[in-house]
C-alpha cells in the first residue's frame, strides 16, 4: 500500500491550536488561498505517485484525513469537497491510469458525514481508526452504503481491554455479515499496553478462527 495524501490539516501545517485557529478563518475569510494551497499540495503527490507508478504496481492507496472529533467532522462536506477533494483530483486520475483499484480514505473519529462525498470522488474503502464504536460501528455502514464500501478495521479496542468473553462477543457479532463485502478486520487503533498479552494472544485467535484466512 501506497500512502499519497497526509489530509488537510497536515498538509495546511496544523500542529496545534494556534495554527488551526488560522486555518479555520482562512477557510471563511479567504478560500482561495487554501484551494491554492491544497492544489499545489495535490500537484505534489501526484508526481510522487507517477514515479513510484512507473516502476512497480501497488495494491492500494492510502489518503490520511485526521479531520474529525468524537462529535464530527471539524468541516463540512460541502467545504471538504470544494477544498480538499478537488485538489485530491489529480491524485486519483493518476492512481487509476495505473490501475490503483482500491482508494483508502484512512480517517480518525467520527468522519460518517463525509462518507458519500468521497464515495462520489471514487473513494472505495473505508479505514476508520479510534473511533467512538457506536457513531462509526461498520454494521451500519454496511446497510446505509452497500458492500461496494470496504472496510478494515472497526474491532473496538475496549473489547480486547475487558477480557475474553467480550473479545469472543465483539469478533462474532461484527465479523461474520462483514465479511459479506470487502472487509479486512482489524482492531480500530493501536493496540498499546493496557491491553493484556493474553487478552490479545485469545483476539489474534479467534480472529483466525472466524475468518479462517489468516
Amino acid at each position: 500500500m501506497l500512502r499519497v495524501h497526509r489530509g488537510f490539516f497536515q498538509s495546511m501545517g496544523v500542529k496545534g491550536w494556534d495554527r488551526f485557529h488560522k486555518l479555520m478563518q482562512l477557510t471563511v475569510y479567504n478560500p482561495e488561498f487554501v484551494r491554492q494551497a491544497m492544489l499545489i499540495q495535490g500537484q505534489f503527490s501526484t508526481r510522487l505517485v507517477e514515479r513510484v507508478l512507473n516502476e512497480i504496481q501497488i495494491d492500494a492507496a492510502i489518503f490520511s484525513e485526521p479531520i474529525g472529533g468524537n462529535d464530527r467532522p471539524l468541516i463540512s462536506p460541502k467545504m471538504y469537497e470544494e477544498l480538499m477533494l478537488k485538489s485530491y483530483s489529480p491524485i486519483l486520475k493518476a492512481l487509476n491510469r495505473g490501475k490503483v483499484h482500491t482508494i483508502i480514505f484512512r480517517t480518525y473519529a467520527n468522519a460518517k458525514i463525509l462518507i458519500p462525498s468521497i464515495l462520489k470522488w471514487c473513494f472505495n474503502c473505508l479505514w476508520a481508526c479510534e473511533v467512538n464504536a457506536e457513531a462509526m460501528d461498520y454494521r451500519t455502514l454496511r446497510r446505509e452504503f452497500g458492500p461496494d464500501l470496504r472496510l478494515i478495521g472497526g474491532i473496538d479496542l475496549d473489547a480486547l481491554r475487558q477480557g475474553k468473553a467480550s473479545i469472543k462477543r465483539e469478533l462474532h457479532a461484527k465479523i461474520p455479515p462483514l465479511l459479506i463485502g470487502g472487509y479486512v478486520p482489524m482492531a480500530d487503533g493501536r493496540v498499546r499496553e493496557d491491553v493484556a498479552f493474553k487478552n490479545y494472544i485469545y483476539y489474534r485467535r479467534w480472529l483466525k478462527k472466524i475468518t479462517g484466512i489468516l
